[in-house]
Formats: structure tokens, C-alpha cells, sequence
């Protein structure tokens, strides 16, 4: 059985309403699609806890994709908008939910005081402020990555986010009661599920073989009227596209949205071993091996930071063992814009080049567009340089046939990096094990790790840091200073 807890409020549909008709306005008016922005409304729809809409809001606050989309379409700006602002709604919405508390306070009424065995998935960042919350012997709390591993026999399960196709197929199947716990526009994406699957069914109803069989006329029953907001549809549609295993990661972990955004918060932290310069959902470890994300890091403490350049080989072979049909395909689309940066670099000079590249979009310095094909990087930093590439590699080709070109090639960009984001989140956690427990974990074991070759690359690779100085950077990345550390 599939029970709703529905979360009503006039005035988060009010703000929803006005988000969707400002973001059509600039889209028809501009030519503008904010993904990024999208992200953001679906993490704040999922967020339970202050800090993850206290993060989100510092991220809309630096983020520039509106802003270079206005000034790229011909010098125009936020004033521009007047009353069809994208960033002052989506702002309008993250501070109501943060204030409201709806779904925190929905979901810590109904858990605690429910008399049934039920087990609550909770995003792996807010596990543990959450078991606090809550005093019920008969609810347990886990990430979504670890229901397949327990025991969930006789016991109801409780979401308190839905998406699209791949959340209805998941608990339309499942054995086990099902309790959603949503806001009224996710239990409109729910019945925009039901309605395709009918209509599916219907069709294979009202086939004109079944009516020579039985004869009977298929007689169609009342339609329940919904209404789906269309920035959070946009970025569900996204979402059933991404594969299994990113998707998986997703629902453990819903920042993993963040990953995939061009638009970036970083933060420099001054260590007593160097300069680093960190995004703002990294997870670094503490003294005492728990994991942090970097805006939460405070001066004064102490932690390890995770590193990434010298694991991302390990899991890169990691994740073409697991899935090599997906990734003999990114593996081809990766050689393939490398193959076109490198036949243009032998044809001109990196400033002609960058010169050229610049005029169609691209947004790297001459330093970076010189490492492109030289394997570093699986694909370039932003979409817009692949797109500067092919367009400058096929100038007789329109934009239209561009597009069609780069589709796959992009779809192949995201699978890669989130599923390359899920799989360091695997080997975060078998860190965390290592430095809690000095257990070594299967991933790093495949990857020939014991205890001691571990141990020994800890203090190499992750010694302990101590926190001197913290800021914002609040300019983009490429025009940072090239001696910082970037992890």
C-alpha cells in the first residue's frame, strides 16, 4: 500500500506560481534556461535541515548564470527583469521553507508518533541531527544507499521527497507499505505518474485486437485535475535520465544536483600546510574521521582533506568494471572533442586559438583550453567549450545540427562526472571506515589496498590540517590564482 502525507500551503503555491511564469519570461524573452536554479528549488524542496538552506542561499547568492545570460544577450541586467526576477523568487522560496519548516516538522510529528515499525530515509548529510530529533524506538533511520542491505520485512518505509519515473517504478514495485511524506506539488509529480502509466494501459485496452476478443467496450473512468510546476518538472525529467547508480547517489545524497551545476561556491581555506581551494558541499573528514562539508568547517578545528587527483584514476577503473557497456561509450565520446581540440591546437597557435574559441563562448583561460586533449580531463570544464569547439571545428554546420552533435556527447559528460561524484562518495564512506576502524573496504580492496598501504597513503595524501583562515570566492574559477591547491 502507498500512503500520502500531503504538505498544503497556499503560500509556498503562491511563490511556486511566480518562479515558474518569471523563469518562462526570461527564458522566452532571453533565450535563458537556468538549470542551476532548477537544482536549487528541488534541494530545497528535499532539505530538512537549516544548514543545507542557509548553503543553498549562500550558492544563489554568487551564482552568475542569470546575470552572464542577461549580459550575453545584450547587456541587460536584473533590474531589467523588474518583477519577473528569477533570483529574488527562487531567494523568496528557500527563506519560506527555512522559516516554515513544513516538511521537518510534518515528518518529526508523524515519526514520532507513530505505532508502526517504520524506516525513515534520510539524506546521508542530515542523518545524525535527525536521530536526535526523534524519540520512537520503532522508527529507524538510515541513507537510501543502505535499504537494500537490511532487513525490511513487515516494516513501512517513509520518503519525504518524489520525483519522477524512477521513484514511482521503485515503490509501485516494492513489496513493503510506503508512507510519502511531500509537499503538494511532489504528490502532483506522483499523480503525473499514475496518469502516464493509465494511459498506457489504456491504450493497450482499447486496441482493436482486445475488442475482437471480448467485445466489450473499455468505458474511461473520471481523470483526477493536477497541476505540475514547470521548473521542478524540468529538472525531474533531468533526473530520470541520469543513470542507476548516479540517481542512487542522488537519493542519498541530494547535493549531488550541485555537482553537476557549472556555477560554483568555493571557499579558500588557509591551512598550516598550504592554501586550498575548496567547493562548498566537499566532504572533508574530521580529526576524529567524520565527514564535513566544507562550509561548515569552522577556524580553529581540524581536518583531513579528501584527495581527489589521487583516487580519481582508481575510481574511474572502478566504474568501467562496473558498467562497461555506459562507459565504453564515454570512453569514445571523450576521445572524440579530444581528438577536435588537438587537430585545431596543430592548426593554430593556443592565443589564436583562445582568440577564436572566445567569440563562440568558451570560458577558460589559455592555460586551461592548452591542457584540453592531453588526457588530464575527460571532458572540458563547462559545456559552452564544447560547444565553442564544434562550432569552430564545423563552421558550416548551424546551431541546430550542433546541438544534435553534442547531445549524446553531454549526456555522456553528466553520466561521467556523476557517476565518477556517487562513486568518491562510496570511498569517502570506506575511508571514514579506515579511520574509525582501520577497516579496510571492498572498493579500496579491489583497488589493492590492506591496512598498511592505507595507513601509509593517509599520512602522505590526507595528513591532518589545521584551519587558520576561511573566505568566500566569489569569482569564477578559471580567474583564480594559479598557485592555490585545487582539490
Amino acid at each position: 500500500m502507498i500512503d500520502f502525507l500531503i504538505i498544503k500551503d497556499e503560500s509556498l503555491n503562491a511563490l511556486i506560481q511566480k518562479i515558474d511564469e518569471s523563469i518562462v519570461y526570461v527564458k522566452s524573452e532571453f533565450g535563458i534556461e537556468l538549470k542551476s536554479y532548477e537544482a536549487m528549488l528541488r534541494i530545497a524542496f528535499n532539505a530538512i535541515h537549516i544548514d543545507t538552506f542557509n548553503n543553498i542561499l549562500e550558492r544563489l547568492e554568487t551564482n552568475r548564470e542569470l546575470e552572464r545570460g542577461l549580459e550575453n544577450y545584450g547587456g541587460y541586467n536584473l533590474e531589467s527583469l523588474q518583477n519577473n526576477n528569477p533570483k529574488d523568487d527562487l531567494k523568496a522560496i528557500i527563506n519560506f521553507l527555512k522559516t516554515a519548516k513544513l516538511k521537518e516538522n510534518a515528518l518529526i510529528t508523524h515519526l514520532q508518533a507513530s505505532q508502526k515499525k517504520e524506516i525513515a530515509i534520510i539524506d546521508n548529510n542530515d542523518l545524525d541531527v535527525f536521530k536526535g530529533k526523534v524519540r520512537n524506538y520503532k522508527i529507524e533511520f538510515i541513507a537510501y544507499n543502505q535499504l537494500k542491505k537490511i532487513d525490511t520485512s513487515k516494516k513501512v518505509i517513509v520518503f519525504h521527497s518524489f520525483n519522477g519515473k524512477k521513484d514511482f517504478d521503485f515503490i509501485y514495485n516494492h513489496d513493503n507499505d510506503i508512507l510519502l511524506v511531500i509537499y503538494e506539488h511532489e504528490y502532483n509529480l506522483y499523480q503525473k505518474q499514475i496518469t502516464i502509466r493509465k494511459n498506457l494501459i489504456e491504450a493497450e485496452i482499447n486496441s482493436v485486437d482486445r475488442m475482437k476478443i471480448c467485445g466489450i467496450k473499455y468505458v474511461e473512468p473520471h481523470n483526477f485535475e493536477f497541476s505540475v510546476s514547470s521548473t521542478i518538472d524540468n529538472i525531474v525529467n533531468r533526473l530520470d535520465d541520469w543513470g542507476n547508480r548516479a540517481y542512487d547517489g542522488y537519493k542519498t545524497e541530494c547535493d549531488v544536483l550541485l555537482d553537476d551545476i557549472e556555477e560554483k561556491v568555493f571557499y579558500k581555506i588557509k591551512t598550516d600546510k598550504g592554501v586550498y581551494l575548496l567547493e562548498s558541499f566537499d566532504t572533508l573528514f574530521s580529526k576524529n574521521g567524520d565527514f564535513i562539508k566544507t562550509f561548515k568547517v569552522k577556524i580553529g578545528e581540524q581536518i583531513r582533506i579528501y584527495p581527489k587527483v589521487q583516487l580519481a584514476e582508481n575510481l574511474y577503473q572502478v566504474a568501467v568494471e562496473t558498467e562497461p557497456e555506459i562507459f565504453g561509450k564515454v570512453e569514445e565520446h571523450s576521445k572524440h572533442w579530444q581528438e577536435l581540440i588537438n587537430t585545431l591546437k596543430r592548426k593554430h597557435s593556443i592565443e589564436q586559438l583562445h582568440k577564436c574559441l572566445k567569440e563562440k563562448g568558451l570560458r577558460v583561460l589559455p592555460a586551461t583550453l592548452e591542457s584540453y586533449g592531453k588526457g588530464v580531463r575527460k571532458f572540458p570544464m563547462y559545456n559552452n567549450d564544447l560547444r565553442a569547439i564544434f562550432q569552430f571545428y564545423y563552421p558550416e554546420k548551424t546551431a541546430n545540427e550542433i546541438d544534435v552533435i553534442l547531445k549524446p556527447i553531454l549526456k555522456s559528460k553528466t553520466t561521467y562526472n556523476s557517476t565518477m561524484i556517487v562513486l568518491g562518495r562510496g570511498l569517502k564512506q570506506e575511508l571514514k571506515l579506515f579511520l574509525k576502524e582501520k577497516r579496510v573496504g571492498e572498493i579500496l580492496e579491489k583497488r589493492h589496498f590492506d591496512t598498511n598501504t592505507l595507513q601509509t597513503f593517509i599520512e602522505h595524501h590526507m595528513p591532518i590540517h589545521h584551519i587558520l583562515e576561511k573566505s568566500v570566492i566569489a569569482e569564477q574559477l578559471e580567474t583564480l590564482e594559479l598557485d592555490l591547491h585545487f582539490q
